[in-house]
């Protein structure tokens, strides 16, 4: 596809448009307006093989633009890949996410309660969808609510990094994040040392991890800044987007007050939709031919999921929202990825995803935009950084609230 530039619309409010011409036009794109040229992988099956050979297609050159070695989890390779998981998939595991769902409740309701109980204006990102999940993965984590403020800002400067941005920044927010997990890690060493239990948190399975020789240091402190980013920007992403589609089409809200049955299938739908998650790189490890394209070994790829899940070869009218396509045995979205490097945290963004919808259908009567809709700067994740609304809440109906009396 001559002259046309991926990253120059991979920022759009509406990136879908660039990837319907990518997915038509030329599913592998040689994105050469920056310099090594990568290429973007756009149609379903390929992403999909490609996320089924991770032998081939490396995580261990980094999830971003540019090489970063030495990273962990999403952004290493096997075995190291596997023993880190292994550390940490007892507490993603759905049961153990069960587990913690009435303090999600809590954090959210409690939230949520503070800013929107009465009618008014403010911008959601910075009000909810920013706070709530930075909360509760700080919950998870064991961070103490004191050393909570900042992570939302350093949350941001990595994965600005991660598209390219400035990586002093990036620097500065591992060095505040590493300085937390420090401390933590030795109050539970202390606590250990001394016969008490530690706290029953990720913290804690990560310092008896490195006790028992399974972690390194550095993978402790590596492990709880990728927790922290992973598990707080897809999840602020995914819940301030679901509020900007029910803003445009108001019937969406309406069809799931009529039926809360919806709500795990809307989320599974509007993650397929706006994929938080628009698309992480790869490397080859052999020389391989890939499109119309013979690449050379290490060659940076981007796995478009945010395409692959508007493929019409695998989504009948794609472009549109329907609350009714994730039935049960239908096709899955790409939005967490697949295969071994299969997103650790789905079930506690999708548990949050659900609560911050359920909360959106019941108090929002009327909802509009009062200002301008920013999209964050990173084409590698896609979410608001600003949705100024104003609202009403729903009274109470007068029959209803006879009948509760």
């Amino acid at each position: 596809m001559e002259r046309y530039s991926h990253l120059a619309h991979a920022n759009d409010l509406e990136p879908s448009i660039g990837h319907r011409r990518l997915l038509e036009e030329c599913p592998v794109h040689r994105e050469e307006s920056v310099s090594p040229p990568f290429f973007v992988v756009s149609k379903h099956a390929d992403v999909l093989q490609m996320l089924l050979e991770p032998e081939q297609w490396l995580n261990g050159d980094g999830p971003g633009i540019f090489v970063q070695n030495g990273g962990v989890l999403g952004a290493a390779d096997d075995p190291d890949h596997r023993r880190q998981r292994k550390v940490l998939q007892d507490g993603f595991r759905p049961a153990a996410i069960a587990s913690l769902a009435p303090r999600v409740e809590e954090i959210g309701r409690r939230m949520w309660n503070e800013n929107f109980s009465r009618d008014g204006e403010g911008d959601f990102v910075r009000l909810f969808a920013f706070p709530f999940p930075a909360d509760v993965i700080a919950e998870m984590l064991g961070v103490h609510a004191s050393d909570r403020e900042r992570f939302g800002e350093w949350s941001d400067d990595i994965v600005n990094g991660l598209g390219g941005g400035d990586l002093r920044l990036v620097e500065r927010a591992n060095e505040g994040i590493y300085s937390i997990v420090d401390g933590l890690v030795a109050e539970r060493t202390a606590a250990l040392d001394a016969g008490r239990e530690p706290p029953d948190d990720l913290v804690s399975v990560l310092t008896r991890a490195h006790r028992a020789g399974e972690l390194s240091y550095g993978e402790v402190r590596q492990l709880a800044q990728q927790v922290l980013v992973a598990g707080h920007e897809t999840t602020a992403s995914l819940i301030g987007l679901m509020l900007y589609r029910l803003i445009q089409d108001p019937s969406l809200a309406d069809a799931i007050r009529r039926d809360p049955g919806l709500i795990p299938l809307a989320v599974e739908e509007f993650l397929r939709f706006d994929s938080p998650v628009q698309g992480l790189f790869r490397t080859n490890r052999d020389a391989c031919p890939l499109g119309d394209h013979d690449l050379n070994e290490r060659t940076k790829v981007q796995l478009l999921f945010a395409a692959a899940n508007r493929d019409t070869d695998v989504w009948e009218d794609p472009h549109r929202i329907r609350l009714d396509r994730f039935t049960p045995g239908s096709r899955p979205h790409l939005a967490f990825g697949w295969g071994v490097h299969h997103c650790i945290g789905n079930a506690l963004a999708r548990r949050e995803a659900q609560l911050a919808l359920r909360l959106m259908v019941d108090t929002f009567a009327e909802i509009e935009l009062v200002g301008p809709v920013a999209v964050n700067e990173p084409f590698i994740l896609r979410g608001l950084t600003t949705l100024p609304i104003r609202w009403k809440v729903r009274r109470p109906d007068p029959i209803d609230a006879v009948s509760r009396s």
